[in-house]
This record gives structure tokens, C-alpha cells and sequence, in this order.
């Protein structure tokens, strides 16, 4: 089947990749515009990241009008420069907001005009700054262009103008690189199995153009895991950390641009203004770990909490247990998985030392900024949702100051899941024929396991010699044996056990 570029051009061509569909063609423009593009190639090729002519924005654009007329060089060119320019605007910002938040003195007062007037010391540091970075730089024109750059379209473009130079491994590695920021997509998907199938494809050119430090290190320290690397494992996870929370701090001050116009109608008042802004800002910065979450093209759940969840058992396997404990704690924070709390509890057992599992005071800092965002996001979408024209009753809340402590002891009743069942409720429970005895067992077991995890369902009751893995991604699983009855086992288990799933995160 031929591309949509081709069907364009009315006229049978070789099977080729899917293509984007040009949006207008060039030739349409007038002699006026096309001298126009002469100049800009012009200041293509003399200007700089220093003294920029043009933007991203317009650069983008360059590249997809020559993507419609099918001028495949000069594509690529155009699209590889707005790319460039997009990590240079992005690093500069990212320099002057976190210069300007740093250098600023910290009011000892309290007094809003105290907060207002480092604001604006603030305001006025990134303003010199940018002048002193960009120069004369035109500000955003378009946040959809600016979104298109962070969905990495240009490489959507990039791949079929590789592709059209017959440049089959760059063309291979700008469809990957699209492709690991848009799993779902379709023809994107289908670009890269139809370049798999040429003859000259080599695993080798799946690179991904976009791949940032902390990605390559998490990448290689899940290598170290699986090849039972555990120094290495523990080394690569430590590095990934690091670099994902400098990461993490970069997208927190790109986030301060990140406001919601669209909320704010006519002729606001101040409070209300701040509270719309302030709310997209924080809403843009929690949502940071979630977007640095896809390693690869696959969301591997809560970044931080995942690196933990590898380190704790590397520690264990070096005969590090205070480490292991510690990484456990760590986990916890973020997600409180079953488990990794059958983990703790084995540790518990294993060491007799409770105050092995006391969090960093890095990672502390980075859960309590959480929750705190957390919190006033939760409180801004349920006052602040209007229905039928009506804000929500007044509650007494509604004028309590904002509470900032937040709670670290883990209250989880550790000791509840041993003592699930008895010796004989185990026995009746690994009886080959279902009976209304058991059918009734079964159902008590669930009652007593929802009163530690309510929204908890039963999977499976049954018996195998076999090591099996529990279907779920957060299984309790107990064991129904005669020497360890209300065992909790770990996902890998034999014998006869039961399975509970907790869905609380479906």
C-alpha cells in the first residue's frame, strides 16, 4: 500500500512507510514568499544558537513546507534545527529560573507585600536574564508548536525525509524515536515494523534520538538486575536517581510558564487570578514524574518508587540488609504495593531491627512536596468545581490555613497477614472439591483481607507443585500449607496458596 504522500502525487510507487500529510503545498505560495524562504535559508545557514534569527516555531514550520514540496534535504535541515533551537530556548529558561530562584533573598517577614516583593526581584532577575541569554528573542507564539516539539513531531517528519534520501538507518532511528514517546500510535507503530522488515534493518538502529542520562542509566541498571550484577545494579540505580531528580527540577521551572488561560474569564479578581495560575503551575509540576515515567516507550510506574523496588534486593543480595531496609522504606513513600510490604515484613522477621527502615532524608524531601501538591491540587478541584452555575456548600475547612505537616510513621498492620487463617481453616481451604464449607471459607478469607486492603479480590485458591506467578500486579498471596499456613509468600510461589488481587489502583 502506497504512503499518503504518494497518493498525493496520483501515480503507483513502491510500498514505503506511512507518511504525515502535508497540510498545504509550497508551490501554492507566491514568488513573494518564495523569496522569503531564500532569506530565511539564508539566515539558516549563518545563524546561531547565540544570536537567533528565528525560532523553533518558525524553523518547524520551514520544515514541514518543504516536507510538502517534497525538497527531502532541506526537511531534514529544518526540522534537526527547530529540534536544536527547542533544547537551547528550554535550557536557557531552565538557567535564568533556577539562577533567579536561588539568587533571590528569602523575606523574613511574612506580610504578602514581603512574598509579592520577592516575586517580583524574582520577576525582574529572570527578565534580565533572558535579555542577557536570548537577546531580542520573540516569545512563544504558539503553545500548540511548543507541544508538537515536546510530542517530538518533527521525527514523525524527519523519518519519511530520511527515508525519501534512501538513509535507511536515520530514517529507522527518527521513526523509533517518535514511536517511544507515542506507544499508542498507530501508523507510528506500523513505520517501524515495516522498517524491521527490510532487508537492510539492523537492531542497532533502534536508537532513540530523545533518550536523556537518567533513561540510559535506569535502562542499564535493570541489565545489571537481570544479568545478576548486583554492585553494578546498585551503582546504575544510584546514578538514575540522581539524574532523574535533576531532571525532575528542570521540568518544574518549565512549568512556570505553564498557565491555563482558559480558566480565566473577563475581569478576574486578584485571588482568583493567583489561585488559577498558581493551580496550572503546580498541576504541570506534579505531573512531572508521571511524564519522565516512560523509560523506553513503557510507563513503568512511579519513577522513584521503581528505582527502589530493584536497589532494595541488589543491597540484599550484597548482604546489605540496613541498605535494603532503607531502600524498602524509600518505596513506601510512593506506593504502598503489597508486595513491598511483604518485603518489609520479611525483612522485620528477618533482621528484629525496626529502625533499619527509616527513609533518606533526600527522598523525605521529595514525598513531602509531593503530598503537599497533592494536597492543594485536591482542594482547588473539588472547591473550586462549579455545577449548575453553584459552587460546592461552604465547609468549615474552607478558611483553615493550610496544614504542611505530613506524616511518615507507617501504621500498616504488618503482623494482621500471619495470622489470616488457622491451621484448620488452611486445611479445608486445600480440599480438592469445592464444598459450601469452603465456598463460605473463601468468602470469610476476602472479609478479613479487605479489612487490611478493601478494595481487595480473590483470584485464585489452588494447589500446584510448580512455581507459579500471580496473575495481578499487586497480589497478596498466602500460603494454604500445612508447615507455613497464613504464610505471606511473595508474586513467585508453589504449593497451595491463595491469591488475592489488590485493585486499588485500577
Amino acid at each position: 500500500m502506497a504512503p499518503c504522500a504518494d497518493a498525493l502525487l496520483k501515480r503507483p510507487r513502491r510500498v514505503e512507510p506511512f507518511s504525515v500529510r502535508p497540510l498545504y503545498s509550497i508551490h501554492c505560495l507566491g514568488a513573494e514568499m518564495l523569496t522569503y524562504f531564500f532569506i530565511l535559508s539564508v539566515l539558516f545557514v549563518i545563524g546561531t544558537c547565540q544570536e537567533p534569527t528565528i525560532t523553533y516555531e518558525e524553523y518547524y514550520q520551514f520544515g514541514k513546507n518543504e516536507y510538502t514540496a517534497k525538497n527531502w534535504p532541506d526537511c531534514v535541515a529544518f526540522m534537526r534545527r527547530a529540534i536544536d533551537d527547542f533544547r537551547y530556548f528550554e535550557d536557557e529558561l531552565f538557567y535564568c529560573r533556577k539562577k533567579c530562584a536561588n539568587v533571590v533573598e528569602t523575606p523574613k517577614s511574612t506580610q504578602k507585600l514581603a512574598r509579592w516583593h520577592e516575586t517580583s526581584e524574582i520577576a525582574l532577575c529572570v527578565l534580565r536574564c533572558r535579555k542577557n541569554r536570548l537577546g531580542d528573542r520573540p516569545g512563544i507564539k504558539k503553545m500548540s508548536v511548543y507541544y508538537d516539539m515536546m510530542e517530538r513531531k518533527p521525527y514523525q517528519y524527519m523519518h519519511i525525509c530520511y527515508w525519501k534520501q534512501n538513509d535507511f538507518a536515520q530514517a529507522v532511528q527518527s521513526a523509533y524515536t517518535f514511536l517511544v514517546n507515542s506507544p499508542n500510535d498507530v501508523e507510528a507503530l506500523a513505520n517501524v515494523k515495516f522498517y524491521m522488515n527490510q532487508p537492510e534493518y539492523d537492531a542497532s538502529m533502534l536508537i532513540d534520538a530523545e533518550r536523556r542520562d537518567y533513561e540510559i542509566r535506569f535502562m542499564a541498571g535493570v541489565e545489571a538486575y537481570e544479568n545478576q550484577d548486583w554492585q553494578r545494579c546498585v551503582q546504575e540505580f544510584e546514578i538514575s536517581l540522581e539524574k532523574t531528580l535533576q531532571q525532575d527540577e528542570k521540568c518544574r521551572y518549565l512549568c512556570e510558564d505553564k498557565i491555563d488561560w482558559a480558566s480565566v474569564d473577563g475581569n478576574p479578581e486578584i485571588e482568583v487570578l493567583s489561585t488559577s495560575m498558581r493551580s496550572s503551575i503546580i498541576r504541570c509540576q506534579h505531573n512531572c514524574l508521571y511524564r519522565l515515567g516512560r523509560i523506553n516507550g513503557h510507563y513503568v510506574g512511579h519513577l522513584i518508587a521503581v528505582h527502589f523496588e530493584y536497589t532494595h534486593f541488589c543491597h540484599f543480595q550484597l548482604k546489605r540488609g540496613s541498605d535494603a531496609a532503607q531502600a524498602v522504606a524509600n518505596y513506601l513513600l510512593f506506593d504502598d504495593n503489597p508486595l513491598m510490604r511483604r518485603n518489609k515484613h520479611f525483612y522485620m522477621e528477618k533482621y528484629q531491627k525496626p529502625q533499619l527502615f527509616a527513609p533518606s532524608e533526600k527522598i523525605i524531601k521529595v514525598h513531602e512536596q509531593r503530598e503537599l501538591e497533592k494536597r492543594y491540587l485536591d482542594f482547588v478541584e473539588k472547591r473550586f468545581q462549579v455545577k449548575d452555575d453553584e459552587f460546592p456548600p461552604e465547609q468549615a475547612d474552607d478558611h483553615k490555613s493550610f496544614q504542611t505537616e505530613v506524616p511518615l510513621n507507617d501504621e500498616f498492620p504488618y503482623a494482621a497477614v500471619p495470622s489470616l487463617l488457622k491451621a484448620g481453616e488452611c486445611k479445608t481451604l486445600r480440599s480438592t472439591f469445592a464444598t459450601a464449607t469452603t465456598k463460605a471459607l473463601a468468602a470469610e478469607l476476602t472479609r478479613r483481607v479487605r479489612e487490611i486492603w478493601p478494595r481487595a479480590e480473590l483470584e485464585s485458591i489452588d494447589c500446584g507443585k510448580e512455581v507459579r506467578e500471580a496473575a495481578c500486579k499487586r497480589p497478596i498471596v498466602v500460603s494454604l500449607e500445612a508447615e507455613d499456613c497464613s504464610q505471606w509468600l511473595g508474586r513467585w510461589f508453589g504449593g497451595c496458596a491463595a491469591v488475592h488481587c489488590d485493585r486499588s489502583l485500577d
